[in-house]
This record gives C-alpha cells, sequence and structure tokens, in this order.
C-alpha cells in the first residue's frame, strides 16, 4: 500500500478518522443537520472513491455531526437557486444529483462492511444514504423519513432501488406515499435497521459491530456483498456461474488455505487479506 494511500483526502464538510483497520466517516454540517450542499457532496464523491479503491480498511462506520445523520439535501441551496432568474434550478438539481449518484456507486462498491450509525433524523438523501450501507444500527434519537413528498419533488439517491429491496415493493410504496417519520422502533419492525441504541452507546456499539467484521476474510465480505448486489438483476445461471468462479478463484488465495489447513487441525483461521 502506498504511502499517500493512507491518507483520507482532506475535505471540506466531512471528516475521515482511522482508528486501525476501522474507518469513521462524519458528515460535517451540523449546523444544517448535515443536510448535503454541493460542497458535501462532492466531499462524497471524493470520500467515497478514495474508500473503495484505495483506503487500507476492513470496515467503515457512517454517521452525522451534532443532533442529526442527515436531512437530506439543502433547501437552501434550491431555495437560493429558485429565486435567482440567472440560475437555471433544474440543471443545477440535475447535475448535484448526478454526483450524488456517483457517491451511490462508489460506497456500493467499497469491498469491506459499512455500518451507518444513525445519530439523529435520518431524511430524504439521508435516509437514502443510510440504505445504501450495508448495516444500519439506530439511535433512540433519530427518526427516517423519505420527505420528498413534503415539497412536492421525486426521490432520489437510489431511493427507489435501496427501499423496495429492504423492505419489499409495496411496503416501500406505502412508507413513500404515506412518508411518516419513522420512530426507532417503526425502522425495527420494518427492517430498516437491525438495531435501536441508547444514543450514548451508538457509535461503541457500531465500532465493536465493525471490529467484529473486521475479522472475517476480506476475500469472502468482498465476494458476499458483490455476489449478493449484482443478484438482484441476474438469472439464476447467470449468478450460478458468478458464484462458481467466486469460490474457485477464492481456493486460490493464502487466507483460504490457511483456514482450510487451520480448521482440520482444530485451530482457528486468521484472515489477513492474502
Amino acid at each position: 500500500m502506498a504511502a499517500e494511500q493512507l491518507n483520507p483526502p482532506d475535505l471540506k464538510t466531512i471528516l475521515i478518522e482511522i482508528d486501525g483497520e476501522i474507518g469513521t466517516l462524519t458528515l460535517n454540517r451540523p449546523e444544517t443537520f448535515n443536510a448535503m450542499s454541493p460542497d458535501l457532496i462532492e466531499d462524497m464523491v471524493e470520500a467515497f472513491a478514495w474508500l473503495a479503491d484505495q483506503a487500507p480498511l476492513r470496515g467503515l462506520i457512517i454517521t452525522g455531526s451534532g443532533a442529526a445523520f442527515c436531512a437530506g439535501g439543502d433547501l437552501n441551496w434550491f431555495k437560493a437557486g429558485m429565486e435567482d432568474d440567472s440560475v437555471d434550478i433544474k440543471a443545477s438539481v440535475r447535475r448535484g444529483a448526478e454526483m450524488l449518484h456517483q457517491a451511490i456507486v462508489d460506497l456500493q462498491r467499497i469491498p469491506y462492511p459499512v455500518i451507518a450509525a444513525l445519530n439523529g433524523p435520518t431524511a430524504g438523501a439521508g435516509f437514502s444514504l443510510a440504505l445504501a450501507c450495508d448495516i444500519r444500527i439506530c439511535s433512540e434519537n433519530a427518526f427516517l423519513a423519505c420527505a420528498y413528498g413534503r415539497i412536492g419533488v421525486s426521490p432520489d439517491g437510489g431511493m427507489t432501488y435501496f427501499l423496495p429491496r429492504v423492505v419489499g415493493p409495496s411496503k416501500a410504496i406505502e412508507i413513500l406515499l404515506n412518508d411518516p417519520n419513522l420512530t426507532p422502533a417503526d425502522a425495527l419492525e420494518a427492517g430498516l435497521v437491525s438495531e435501536v441504541v441508547a444514543p450514548d452507546e451508538l457509535m461503541d456499539r457500531a465500532m465493536e459491530k465493525a471490529e467484529k467484521l473486521a475479522t472475517k476474510s476480506p476475500y469472502y465480505q468482498k465476494m458476499a456483498k458483490k455476489l449478493v448486489h449484482q443478484s438482484l438483476d441476474n438469472s439464476i445461471t447467470e449468478q450460478l456461474q458468478l458464484e462458481r468462479h467466486g469460490i474457485a478463484d477464492g481456493m486460490g488465495t493464502a487466507d483460504a488455505m490457511n483456514a482450510v489447513a487451520a480448521f482440520l487441525s482444530g485451530g482457528k483461521a486468521e484472515f489477513k487479506g492474502e
């Protein structure tokens, strides 16, 4: 790993901290409840590309600074564009959504587990961001909301892709149309989050989960994520071919060789990503 790859990018609205093999990405616009401004979206593009391609990590936690996880798109950005005749608001938002969606694509490419630690309100594109993560842990102080209907616009950030895959199409439409503020209990019941914890336990629990997952085989985790994502669009024949090649390639890794030997000798495998 080249030295420059070990250092996260220097960003204006996002903090990236590394503790051993676990990274924490914090959306850092607390005065706006971490609303997605053009600056924040640009930083997300750079951050997720680095995390997918260069970061020397085996786990990532995404959270927000202050009282919220992310309130969604920055309404002040939208309002300013709507009131300024020199701004083509449709073109501006179209470009912003394009950049946001590139960030989401790169987030999905991250080969290790990504845990969303929902510390507070999680709405609009913030909800989409949370859904794009692998695992969601929710503070008792949080709520989740689609929110797009409240300003009469269409969802973005992958909302209509991820939500039906998490809760099913019918339930997704019900949530989108009714657009409630989902309490932590509601979110847990719907399967939107895996657990709810006290606010002061959230980051410790997320780190505990990330560190446990980091002990598993990096090849296994990368392939498990990749295969599940691809399965949603593949036929059974296509998917079985991917599984066939995946397990064969995995058998050629040093980690697999050492793990098989450890299992047969009654030992415990240690996975080094080799």
